[in-house]
């Protein structure tokens, strides 16, 4: 029968499956994978800001973003640049999409991994070990205010146009066929990302270059997964 390849495009779209990659491009899961590889051992995503200050401990920092904006009363943002060096343990995270986008996953698929173009080869490597031959990788994308985020389908198609090369016969969705038309007319991923949604909205707070940050691609050897999950809570590793 061979494997199904399927993209959730928004996040009110359906994405079961034997394995998720979920993409939060600009900036939630760049932060994540930017933070794991820097040496922080996990990062733990909620839904909530409240949910976030009950897990304030010793060593565990609290990050995360409303609408662009860091919280008040939080130790880091949602840029990936700050998360370039460990400062302590863990990670807290809570932001506008990405996060719940992880939460959502994990009442879908067996296996949830976190990532975006930083990392895109490692996430198809870790998908394809995790799937079985004949069962269905879904790309959850996290979009931007309830709707389709061009940054994440463009990374959902770079990760498609892959997953699809290595597995011949593999059967893609027409949410995936869309992903990959979505690669095809952007050569550039720069391009893609400056023209979303989720681009335009960093304009004017000082953040723009996170816009190129989150452009890199393959410039990080890791595929975050979910290695615990709980109601309104899960945690993120290497």
């Amino acid at each position: 029968m061979g494997m199904t390849l399927h993209v959730a495009l928004g996040p009110r779209d359906p994405a079961p499956g034997d394995v998720a990659i979920v993409v939060d491009c600009i900036r939630a899961t760049t932060t994540i994978s930017h933070a794991l590889a820097a040496g922080y051992g996990s990062v733990v995503c909620v839904g909530e800001i409240d949910d976030a200050f009950g897990e304030r401990a010793d060593g565990v920092l609290l990050g995360g973003e409303r609408h662009g904006v860091k919280i008040a009363g939080f130790d880091l943002g949602n840029s990936p640049a700050e998360y370039d060096e460990a400062r302590g343990e863990r990670v807290v995270l809570t932001t506008t999409n990405g996060t719940r986008a992880i939460l959502q996953s994990v009442e879908e698929s067996t296996t949830v991994l976190v990532g975006a173009l930083v990392c895109a080869q490692a996430l198809v490597e870790a998908a394809l070990a995790a799937a079985p031959a004949d069962g269905t990788i879904a790309v959850r994308c996290a979009g931007v205010r309830g709707e389709v985020a061009l940054d994440d389908a463009y990374v959902a198609g770079v990760l498609i146009q892959r997953l699809a090369a290595a597995l011949p016969g593999s059967s893609a969705t027409d949410a995936a066929r869309t992903a990959l038309a979505i690669v095809r007319a952007y050569p550039d991923p720069l391009a893609a990302l400056e023209d979303s949604q989720s681009a335009r909205d960093l304009h004017g707070t000082g953040l723009e270059a996170d816009i190129a940050r989150c452009a890199r691609l393959d410039t990080l050897a890791i595929a975050p997964r979910v290695i615990e999950s709980a109601p309104g809570r899960v945690v993120v590793a290497r």
